[in-house]
């Protein structure tokens, strides 16, 4: 890549990194000015069930979460405390749960995330609380009798506050993501709508029946020995398929060190092209299993040649005539009997057809191919270069991928917001 393109792309970096630095601080500003006010307006009372909620905060950190599908999908107890506070500590304490429970995440966080993570439970758990007692959910919930008066003092005003709490989280998340990653708050939103939607609908569920039993049952903080368990076993099920996933990626990346092995000019080429797919496919607002099968596509794009000679493939550009034509459909075929990566198998067929210059089938191929093979071969034209180690510029490589069926205007734009992103990635 010239160095001018990659000054650049520096410099749009540390513009992304400003902005999201000063987003973070004023999350952080909000949060710690609404939790202030709550408590200088309401004051907190530092009882029994205050200590119970720091001491589920602590263990919210102990347990940790589990993430799944490269971080989309997250089961944590966090939002089930926050959800709980609100109606059982009120404002001033659900700001204060918030401001601890928010850093309190196990592994390697950077600190700007942790901040903003204050910042925003914070501000979900003032803004859930206030929501809660605006709906007509009591303060004190003890003297809250029968089945109806229960489902309409408790369980309603919950809902909302629950439903108000996703939305303002989805949100901050969204803007957080827009700066940092340049992800349009769109395509986020939509992503976490599919995903943690449902889980903070099951999320208020719990935190409902927590704050039954504990005061109009009576309980108290015994309560909690009543939910905890179960969600113990639902978290400890659902890290046997985070696992499971895992163990997918695992396979890829094995595949690829096959290739990379074939290929030792290519080392890197498939992390950086699936990395690029990722970026573009989410900056088209697509679908995230839609995501996942292109990223997949570009991670396995070349598996085809490991069923090629060895000197065929290292004495030749991958780009060339006779035998290495046919190694995207040989990859493909390679793949066709594992379920899990049927979404990506046209993509890898047909990433060639995609940039070769005049191909008459081009209107015909799917936006999966025309992204994997965008990203190929711009990481092939500036990174990996030709046999003879020539590397085109950041220019020069668009202007050649211009007069390929791939090389439409929406998405060389896509893939210049797509290195953007990257290189605000790599600078942290």
């Amino acid at each position: 890549m010239s160095t001018d393109a990659s000054r650049a792309e520096g410099a749009a970096a540390r513009r992304v990194g400003h902005a999201t630095t000063a987003y973070v601080v004023l999350v952080v500003a909000v949060g710690l000015g609404l939790t202030a006010t709550a408590v200088r307006v309401d004051g907190i009372v530092l009882d029994a069930s205050f200590g119970v909620m720091v001491l589920l905060a602590v263990l919210t950190w102990w347990l940790g979460s589990v993430e799944v599908d490269n971080d989309r999908v997250q089961l944590s107890f966090a939002s089930i405390i926050l959800l709980a506070s609100m109606a059982l500590l009120g404002p001033a304490g659900a700001g204060v749960i918030g401001i601890i429970v928010g850093p309190l995440q196990r592994g390697q966080l950077p600190l700007k995330a942790r901040f903003f993570n204050t910042g925003m439970s914070a501000i979900l758990g003032v803004s859930g609380a206030a929501i809660y007692l605006a709906a007509g959910g009591p303060r004190d919930a003890e003297g809250v009798v029968g089945t109806w008066e229960i489902v309409r003092q408790i369980g309603i005003p919950i809902l909302v506050a629950d439903l108000a709490q996703a939305l303002v989280n989805l949100v901050l998340i969204a803007g957080v993501v827009r700066l940092s990653q340049g992800v349009p708050m769109r395509t986020q939103m939509g992503r976490l709508l599919g995903t943690s939607g449902p889980a903070y609908l099951g999320y208020g569920v719990i935190a409902f029946i927590m704050v039954v039993l504990w005061e109009p049952a009576g309980l108290g903080p015994a309560s909690v020995v009543l939910v905890l368990p179960p969600l113990v076993v639902a978290q400890w099920a659902y890290r046997q398929y985070a696992e499971e996933v895992t163990g997918h990626e695992r396979a890829l990346e094995v595949l690829v060190a096959a290739v990379e092995a074939k290929a030792p000019h290519l080392i890197g080429h498939s992390a950086r092209v699936a990395q690029l797919c990722a970026h573009m496919a989410e900056h088209l607002g697509l679908r995230p299993q839609v995501v996942a099968d292109i990223r997949t596509g570009g991670m396995l794009h070349d598996l085809g040649l490991t069923a090629l000679p060895t000197a065929l493939v290292r004495g030749s550009g991958i780009g060339g005539v006779g035998a290495l034509r046919h190694y995207p459909a040989r990859g493909a075929d390679l793949l066709v009997d594992l379920s899990f990566l049927s979404g990506s198998l046209d993509a890898i067929r047909h990433h060639r057809d995609a940039v070769t210059p005049g191909i008459s089938t081009g209107d015909s191929l799917g936006l999966p191919a025309l992204v994997v093979g965008l990203a190929d071969e711009y990481d092939l034209l500036t990174e990996v270069g030709t046999p003879d180690g020539i590397r085109l510029s950041h220019d020069e490589a668009l202007a050649v991928l211009r007069t390929t069926p791939a090389g439409r205007e929406d998405l060389l734009r896509t893939l210049e917001q797509a290195l953007t992103r990257r290189a605000s990635v790599a600078a942290g």
